[in-house]
């Protein structure tokens, strides 16, 4: 007899109230209505066929399903079935909250191609009874937790496709398909895009997950141009791991992420990926208050800072030329300042450049950078205001155009320097309205760099010229307030 919604409605909610597994209701589902296991859990979870296969899409797991897809794939191994592939297994699996092999009957399993049997064994070792008692691979990437089923559908999808991109890599184990480099590569342009963006709680996670997934699939075996694509996914992950440490205040841990992205870079011999790393080695030296270390690894990269590598070369010769002003070399560092011009004149992106976001050195990006430049030579305070506040401007047009340019702390430090060439030049009114949207900053967004460089203003506001004025004491005592709880002080990665 087939059963109507009503009836299956009824046994869920009869079997929930009794605090049943999904485990058991899909099982009590499969009995009572003679249906397939997979079947069955999609009427355990009360989705139609096209409810399901449209959250299969959303997840971004497996291959492409659609609803007569679906179908098949429910009456496998029977007349008219189609036998599913191992990733639309696990993608499924991951949206029902079950291990994968109970999507299947022993006879469905049986008749599924040695490849695909010996993928799913990978994944677990043994076709559990219950829910309570999955094997530890499965439990732990598909058990579903009372609260995750509390959480907003969307966020449930998003974890699905994480799961799912996750056991597609241990899917394919020691034979890498094209499908997951080109998802990961996918996962790594969101990631490059969303960071300049977004408060780095919200991608730190993100990031770790992929780097694990990149090495975990770098372990196996590929094709040598695959190795070389996984020795590049890796080296940018690392190197945006390596800014998340930067930016958390860690700047040995950052190192470490930048020398393993270095590496990576060499494996993959790949120039662009090579100048990007050692520029944020620079920039992560330069913050931490090593001058003389950032100069050193600018250099290291100089003679690969051509129009071949893209951004990366601009981004490169930017960074040298704030650190030598740092030293005190303004000639060299204005010369630096002015390859950095030329190389913008002649540009030819390169592929990284396509990324966007992090990857990509932007315009105002490379006035932020200029300006940086300018007030450590003195007597250019006129110059590095004027810079500044063109990189203000076009930083508040990529943010209301919605721009990949568009970078909350690069805007934050770009303020802070128009705010202190204006504190320099005599200017506090001006100097304060610089610096409001910076000290307005969250402290999910208040990263190493962004408060060293408001920190600098008040170094500007303890002159002589300002003692005994009130504005000047109640500025510095808002940025001593704004420095006082920095990201790193939410998180355990300081």
């Amino acid at each position: 007899m087939k059963w109507t919604k009503a009836q299956l409605r009824k046994l869920r909610e009869q079997m929930r109230e009794q605090d049943r597994t999904n485990d058991e209701i899909a099982d009590e589902i499969r009995i009572r209505c003679g249906c397939s296991p997979l079947a069955a859990y999609r009427h355990m979870r009360g989705w139609s066929q096209a409810e399901a296969t449209e959250r299969y899409r959303g997840s971004a797991g497996g291959l492409p399903l659609d609803q007569a897809g679906l179908s098949r794939l429910e009456l496998w191994p029977e007349v008219g079935g189609r036998a599913p592939q191992a990733t639309q297994v696990v993608a499924l699996a991951t949206l029902y909250g079950t291990s994968p092999r109970r999507l299947l009957s022993p006879e469905g399993f049986d008749k599924l191609s040695e490849h695909e049997r010996n993928v799913l064994k990978r994944i677990g070792n043994q076709l559990t009874p219950t829910g309570s008692t999955q094997t530890s691979t499965e439990q732990a990437y598909f058990s579903v937790s009372e609260e995750t089923r509390t959480l907003p559908p969307e966020r449930q999808i998003e974890m699905a496709a994480k799961r799912a991109m996750r056991f597609g890599a241990m899917a394919e184990g020691t034979n890498v398909g094209v499908e997951t480099i080109q998802e990961l590569f996918a996962e790594v342009s969101r990631l490059a895009k969303a960071y300049p963006r977004a408060p780095l709680h919200e991608v730190l996670g993100d990031l770790v997950e992929a780097q694990d997934v990149a090495f975990m699939l770098l372990e196996g075996r590929q094709r040598p141009y695959q190795t070389r694509d996984l020795y590049l996914l890796s080296g940018l992950l690392s190197i945006m791991l390596a800014k998340a440490s930067h930016d958390l205040g860690d700047p040995h841990a950052a190192m470490k992420q930048a020398r393993t992205a270095f590496i990576c870079a060499d494996n993959a011999d790949h120039d662009g990926l090579r100048v990007r790393v050692r520029a944020q080695q620079s920039l992560m030296a330069y913050w931490a208050g090593w001058p003389t270390e950032a100069a050193r690894y600018a250099e290291l990269a100089r003679d690969l800072a051509t129009e071949r590598t893209g951004t990366a070369a601009i981004w490169l010769m930017s960074q040298s030329a704030r650190t030598w002003a740092s030293l005190g070399s303004a000639e060299r560092a204005l010369d630096d300042l002015q390859a950095a011009t030329a190389l913008r004149e002649g540009l030819r992106g390169d592929d990284l450049d396509e990324l966007g976001g992090l990857m990509r050195f932007a315009h105002c990006r490379q006035l932020y950078y200029g300006a940086e430049t300018q007030i450590w030579i003195p007597g250019r305070e006129e110059q590095a205001q004027q810079v500044a506040q063109e990189a203000v401007g076009l930083y508040e047009t990529a943010a209301a155009e919605g721009s990949d340019d568009w970078a909350y702390q690069d805007e934050a430090g770009a303020r802070a320097d128009l705010s202190y060439a204006r504190v320099c030049l005599g200017e506090i009114e001006g100097g304060a309205q610089a610096l409001e949207p910076v000290l307005g900053l969250p402290t999910t967004k208040r990263v190493s760099g962004v408060v060293n460089s408001v920190m600098r203003v008040h170094g500007a506001l303890r002159g002589p010229d300002y003692t005994g004025s009130k504005a000047v004491a109640g500025l510095r005592q808002e940025i001593e307030a704004y420095s006082r709880t920095p990201v790193s002080a939410l998180t355990s990665g300081r």
